[in-house]
């Protein structure tokens, strides 16, 4: 089991669609539900009435795509149960869960995390928010793209964190700023990389 991770609009699903093509894994995506997509909009529409109920069905659904990769021998996720955590602290923070939605959610997590077999190794994609900002416009999902800066600036400084303290299986950093995923001249030595991290597994 392969987990990709990153500030939104880093890359991470490119990143899978890559691995499914070139080691023959099936990438189970996070968006790959209609009800994903209508959620997010809502929540991006009215944070404070859809915050905890994103984070829960996000949950649920990174838990399912889990148990699959186990039934299945492997798999690769676009974003992980691991920093999931990671939205719902800020989204704490800003007042759009409260306390009691936010004990709920992060003792529902640490629950999961209890029967979670941990990944093989994690990929974590970097790149700077202005790089950030401009594939969330290219790519022009609905309401995400109103996404303030300032929310970008503090996920990534969240996320660098998380990577840093992460030690649920080994993991490695790609600068997609220096090396963007979709450049075709990339791939062959990332993938490379990726193949050695798996083999010292």
């Amino acid at each position: 089991m392969i987990i990709i991770e990153g500030q939104i609009g880093v890359g991470k699903t490119t990143m899978g669609v890559v691995l499914e093509r070139e080691l023959d894994i099936t990438l189970y995506r996070e968006l790959q539900r209609p009800e994903t997509h209508s959620l997010l909009d809502r929540f991006y529409a009215d944070q404070g009435r859809w915050a905890f109920t994103l984070q829960i069905h996000f949950l649920n659904e990174r838990f399912r795509m889990i148990k699959q990769i186990r039934d299945a021998g492997g798999g690769a996720l676009d974003r992980s149960i691991y920093g999931d955590r990671i939205f719902a602290d800020v989204l704490h923070e800003d007042g759009q869960m409260n306390e009691e939605e936010y004990v709920t959610y992060t003792t529902l997590l640490d629950n999961m995390l209890e029967h979670v077999q941990p990944p093989d190794l994690l990929v974590y994609l970097d790149c700077t928010v202005d790089t950030a900002l401009n594939r969330i416009k290219k790519r022009d999902r609905g309401l995400e793209s109103t996404i303030p800066r300032d929310y970008l600036e503090r996920l990534n400084k969240r996320y660098l964190r998380f990577y840093d303290a992460y030690e649920a299986s080994p993991k490695m950093l790609i600068d997609t700023d220096a090396r963007p995923i979709d450049v075709r001249a990339n791939v062959p030595p990332i993938l490379d990389e990726i193949r050695a991290a798996l083999e010292g597994t």
